[in-house]
């Protein structure tokens, strides 16, 4: 039953036009940072897991207060991307986060992800909806936001428009 519905969603997908990188605010920022991991390569399938994946990164500009993180499958059948991590006020000092980072104990401050939870919401596309690609998209902040509340993808985003020095993607793939 969950399948035949995936199937008959498989043309309703969020869009990549709809990432974190293509938005206007973000879009004219350098692509200086290079996002990778060790779990798998850009462009490749996720190993099924629930703890997020390891990721490392390099290219981090010297004025960088804070690194944030936003993890979204663009290929949901929703009118935008379903957000998996947040992840804001990094230091920028830190070059990785360990398999398992993003869990609900985290050490990192985490916005609400898609579920209204504070944690990493591991790739489960909906079954017989085809290949689902999941941004990891991390900015380098010229300052670090703060919040009355755990920001969810639009606070945190308005938090930080006007203060991207550069960013870089990391793009896996699920299907189930």
């Amino acid at each position: 039953m969950i399948r035949a519905l995936g199937r008959r969603l498989r043309g309703w997908r969020a869009g990549e036009q709809y990432r974190v990188a293509e938005d206007i605010r973000f879009a004219r920022a350098p692509r200086a940072l290079t996002l990778q991991s060790d779990a798998f390569a850009d462009g490749a399938a996720i190993p099924q897991s629930k703890a997020s994946p390891p990721l490392a990164w390099s290219g981090t500009p010297p004025q960088t207060q804070c690194l944030v993180l936003v993890v979204e499958d663009v290929d949901a059948p929703m009118l935008r991307p379903f957000v998996h991590a947040l992840v804001y006020a990094l230091d920028p000092a830190t070059t990785a986060l360990a398999a398992g980072a993003l869990g609900r104990d985290a050490d990192v401050a985490m916005g609400l992800n898609g579920f209204g939870k504070r944690a990493y919401a591991p790739p489960t596309p909906l079954p017989g909806h085809g290949p689902h690609r999941y941004v990891f998209t991390l900015l380098a902040v010229d300052y670090t936001p703060h919040f009355d509340q755990t920001p969810n993808r639009g606070r945190l985003l308005d938090a930080i428009a006007g203060h991207v020095l550069a960013l870089g993607e990391l793009t896996g793939v699920v299907e189930r």
